[in-house]
């Protein structure tokens, strides 16, 4: 009898070890189940991507100062022109002749002041014998006064007409690069009609236009990054208006591009702005559970135990979230296997 209930008890003891043995294998699997990091509330910010067009700093629109026909065009698009190169010419056939014109009224105005000049100084030699009267020799004086006014005026139109004739040509303004042109040899043009515009190749910049939560956090000189074909550069801001487009809203921001990675004016980059959204918390995406119907939350481990806390979701990067909930320091937020935990459950001590 006695060693029946050793035996009964030796199977009871054998039994009751088997079972600790399986819930220590249940704790350590849900354990093992899941993953977790801990964060803390910082200072977020959010990237946009603002496209922007780089331009010379020197640019000038190029016209003729007078009418005519383009008589020759010595550049094309994207042609390095240097200071005073000759860019088109044209032809008007009236200039000459009017020139000539000029001339010749001067050349007449002269000779009559010459005799003018002699009748006045015999009128002056025949005034001190009183062979004549003072409103002759005033007559004759102001004579003279009209000639040299008259022929002051035709100097004034010749020399406009002779710069006019200069301006045949179009020239550099400085050394750059042909941005654009709009007209071509045989096109009639009339004063002041734009024919090319020239872009600056020594600097560029690059304006963009922004809404005012962007626009007001930024400051003169302040170092952008901008994207060239994928490759950061670094621009300072050089312009910013305080004043909003009236239509657009926007405030428009220059931008000093450095000469880099042969970029070139007219070619399109990426401005890089950071926004400060606030402190939140930045979680990876997967540690966040949003079934489209019901506030999203995430599960947090306090003291060995599942909490399940809500969360207002605030912005989407890449695969991060920023979120916000009601903690201000440091919590451990389970970032995988959340399938596999429930609200409350309690969890073995690691």
């Amino acid at each position: 009898m006695i060693k029946l209930f050793q035996i009964i008890s030796l199977i009871a003891i054998l039994i009751l070890t088997g079972c600790k043995d399986k819930a220590a294998t249940v704790a350590a699997e849900t354990h093992e189940s899941y993953s977790s990091a801990q964060f803390s509330p910082a200072e977020q910010f959010k990237t946009h991507q603002m496209a922007a067009f780089v331009v010379p700093t020197d640019q000038a629109s190029l016209s003729f100062q007078v009418s005519g026909i383009i008589d020759e065009q010595f550049i094309k698009i994207g042609d390095i022109v240097e200071l005073g190169q000759q860019l088109f010419k044209v032809s008007n056939p009236s200039l000459k002749p009017q020139i000539q014109q000029f001339r010749s009224q001067i050349d007449a105005i002269n000779a009559t002041l010459e005799q003018n000049n002699a009748e006045v100084k015999r009128f002056k030699n025949l005034k001190k014998t009183n062979s004549i009267s003072q409103n002759e020799l005033d007559r004759l004086t102001n004579q003279r006064d009209n000639l040299k006014a008259n022929k002051k005026s035709i100097e004034a139109q010749l020399e406009q007409a002779q710069s006019l004739f200069d301006e045949t040509y179009l020239k550099a303004p400085f050394a750059g690069n042909i941005a654009e042109i709009y007209k071509e040899a045989g096109e009639v043009i009339s004063p002041g009609e734009i024919v090319l515009i020239v872009g600056g190749v020594t600097s560029l910049e690059a304006p963009i236009f922004l809404p005012s939560f962007l626009h007001r956090n930024l400051q003169f000189g302040q170092q952008l990054t901008v994207l060239y074909d994928q490759k950061p550069i670094n621009a300072a801001i050089k312009e910013i208006s305080f004043t909003a487009n009236p239509k657009s809203q926007l405030f428009k921001v220059m931008l000093d591009v450095p000469i880099m990675h042969k970029i070139k004016s007219g070619e399109k980059i990426t401005v890089q702005i950071k926004e400060n959204i606030g402190e939140y918390f930045r979680l990876p995406i997967e540690s966040v559970i949003d079934d489209g119907i019901n506030q999203p939350f995430v599960f947090l481990i306090e003291n060995n135990q599942v909490i399940q806390s809500p969360i207002e979701l605030i912005e989407i990067i890449n695969d991060e979230v920023i979120i916000n909930m009601p903690y201000h320091g440091q919590v451990e937020v389970v970032t995988g296997g959340q399938a596999k935990l429930s609200p409350n459950q309690k969890l073995a001590s690691s």
